[in-house]
């Protein structure tokens, strides 16, 4: 595996590419992945004529907005096996392929990675040339970076594509870093259209989605560490969009578990403060670990991550959780059920 800089990287795409190259996304695609995908799509049309097809399992509710209004195609994945030059987008493991892995090249394809997560065992078995930078927060950054290596200038359409995977992983500007608002005024001085960015990421919750919140809310188990609150829970999905509102109640770390099937999906959250006054990293410490023990794998952000595998969901849990409290012990820090959990009822 060759880690590259944009510039090298993007020479050694456009010569293996030749006429034609496959982009894949990771499960359940969101608006960093799809974006990221089409604003390079566009720029290997520009540069060489390359053709691009994009492959996603799935996409979540944002992502499938952005395919809705800019017409974006998903390739038939029984096309991926076709294809002698692979760039995985935003992903930089081979779970996070889902079924699409079933159909990539036995041997002989040039495999590319592009991403910003934590850095993975898998890579060097994964791709050929890297382009990472986990000091970003979305990938969009990095197709940013490749667009400003090459000849063409970024338009105004790829420019909002790439603003809407930008404003989705830092989720709103919530965690974006110096570096992020710097990157996305560039996006705004090339036609970036943020109304449209806000309209194409507004997903309001449907009935399902905010009942398997409320069923969330009244099954969690908490736990307090010196003030630090920390609540688990058992869902059937959903798992990251519960995290998520456990975190707005007011848990400094949630931890949320599906079954789907023959598989255990869980999801963590932290507010900003545990990261940075505890050094607890979601997907170094717990989720990359977490998914070698069941049988999977996981990554994410150092406030954001997730795994998968075979287990079930007691035994998943139970294992993040002794894998938090390694991490804080590390830290100097203890971990305790809450003596008051429930007092309020």
């Amino acid at each position: 595996m060759k880690q590259l800089d944009p510039s090298l990287f993007l020479r050694t795409l456009l010569q293996k590419a030749k006429d034609s190259v496959a982009l894949v996304l990771h499960q359940s695609a969101d608006p960093d992945a799809i974006g990221s995908a089409a604003a390079l799509a566009q720029l290997l049309s520009q540069e060489a004529q390359i053709r691009s097809e994009i492959f996603a399992e799935s996409l979540n509710r944002s992502a499938n907005n952005i395919v809705t209004h800019y017409q974006i195609e998903l390739a038939d994945p029984e096309e991926l096996a076709q294809h002698s030059t692979i760039v995985l987008i935003d992903l930089n493991n081979f779970e996070q392929l889902g079924d699409l892995t079933s159909h990539l090249p036995r041997k002989g394809a040039t495999i590319f990675c592009i991403d910003h997560h934590a850095p993975h065992k898998d890579l060097p078995q994964l791709t050929n040339y890297l382009l990472y930078d986990d000091q970003i927060r979305s990938t969009a950054e990095l197709i940013l970076f490749l667009w400003q290596a090459s000849t063409h200038k970024l338009g105004a359409d790829s420019a909002t594509q790439l603003a809407c995977g930008l404003v989705y992983d830092s989720r709103h500007f919530h965690i974006a870093m110096k570096n992020t608002f710097e990157h996305f005024l560039i996006l705004l001085q090339h036609g970036a259209d943020y109304e449209r960015v806000l309209s194409l990421l507004s997903t309001p919750l449907d009935k399902s989605e905010r009942i398997a919140r409320l069923k969330a809310a009244q099954r969690i188990v908490i736990y307090d560490e010196f003030g630090l609150l920390i609540v688990a829970t058992k869902i059937r999905s959903y798992e990251a969009s519960v995290c998520r509102a456990l975190i707005g109640l007011g848990a400094d770390i949630a931890i949320a578990c599906a079954d789907k099937h023959d598989e255990v999906r869980i999801s963590a959250r932290s507010n900003l403060s545990v990261n940075q006054e505890t050094g607890l990293d979601l997907a170094r410490d717990v989720m990359e670990p977490l998914g070698e023990m069941i049988g999977g794998a996981g990554g994410g952000h150092p406030s954001a991550a997730g795994a998968n595998g075979m287990a079930s969901s007691d035994h998943a849990l139970g294992l993040a959780l002794q894998l938090i409290r390694k991490a804080l012990k590390a830290h100097q820090a203890e971990f305790q059920p809450a003596s008051d959990q429930g007092s309020d009822r």
